[in-house]
């Protein structure tokens, strides 16, 4: 079986900006924007933490059920909150106010997306369904049953079309005019966790419970390359600029890639990333600044970049 040869940029710097803790149970997922992080944790609890100074502020909101997934839309004013029973509540920002809060959904919340356009909300279930929610009313538009296992990625293939990642191992194309599928292909044993666009290679790269990443044509969809990249679920699969990407894994590890010749040129694990567990989550600006969260209830946030 092929390994990856982790190879040190000289020219690039990986800095560290802040360490956010405070949460009493494992994080799920997060997200930011300029001026602050959003962390979901098992503690119940949706927490928001001060870029500049690294403090959790006045806003936190206490869940019914433990909270999977979150996800910042409409330019950053909104908050989707997925929770394990399979609600979720839809909080303004600006005013700390909830203002929608759906039941529609039967099992745990695991992916949520809003389309590039901004136009419509996707949300994924642990069961398989898909809902799609219009932004401008937070109408509910259509939900579908894909039968592909729990969705635990959705992203956005191009204008007219995004990508459901299963846990029966497909990947799922879906038109986003009626949501008719389109296509559907085996990527990974086990399940896909994780999908994410290289787009200067034209390349749709897939993570899996496998611990393997796979680089796919994004119009075809032939397999260009196969590697085993982590030793458990690969969790997180963000560009942190146009050449270069991170991946983060049960198996505790972060790895940062050159997108390309698809090699791995640092690796943080253990004491280096401050991780001794699962790591859970991964965002990104696609401008440098990412962030990355797990079991030890902490959050990290990083710049990467060129040197002077």
């Amino acid at each position: 079986m092929k390994s990856t040869k982790t190879i040190i940029d000289s020219t690039s710097e990986l800095i560290p900006i802040q360490l956010f803790q405070g949460h009493s149970g494992p994080i799920y997922d997060i997200d930011f924007d300029e001026e602050y992080v959003y962390s979901a944790s098992a503690d119940r609890f949706v927490t928001r933490w001060d870029k500049a100074t690294g403090k959790q502020d006045s806003f936190a909101i206490r869940c019914e059920a433990v909270p999977f997934t979150i996800q910042l839309f409409s330019s950053g004013k909104m908050l989707a909150i997925g929770l394990a029973s399979g609600q979720v509540h839809i909080v303004d920002v600006e005013q700390k106010r909830e203002i929608h809060h759906f039941t529609q959904h039967q099992a745990g919340i695991f992916a949520i997306y809003e389309t590039l356009d901004k136009r419509f909300l996707c949300i994924g279930d642990a069961d398989g369904f898909l809902s799609i929610w219009e932004t401008s009313t937070m109408k509910l538009l259509i939900i579908l049953p894909l039968s592909c296992g729990k969705i635990r990625s959705i992203r956005q293939l191009n204008p007219t079309s995004i990508l459901i990642a299963g846990g029966t191992g497909e990947v799922l194309i879906l038109e986003t005019e009626f949501f008719n599928e389109l296509n559907r292909f085996y990527a990974h044993e086990a399940g896909t966790s994780v999908l994410c666009l290289d787009e200067n290679r034209k390349e749709l790269i897939t993570g899996g419970k496998d611990g393997y990443l796979r680089w796919w044509d994004s119009e075809t969809f032939a397999l260009k390359k196969a590697l085993p990249a982590h030793k458990g679920t690969i969790y997180g699969l963000e560009f942190i600029d146009e050449s270069h990407f991170v991946s983060v894994s049960r198996d505790k590890s972060v790895k940062i890639w050159r997108a390309e010749g698809r090699s791995v040129m640092q690796k943080l694990m253990d004491k280096s990333s401050g991780h001794r567990r699962s790591i859970n989550a991964l965002c990104s600006n696609k401008n440098g600044q990412f962030a990355y969260a797990g079991d030890d209830k902490l959050i990290h946030l990083f710049h990467f970049g060129k040197q002077d």
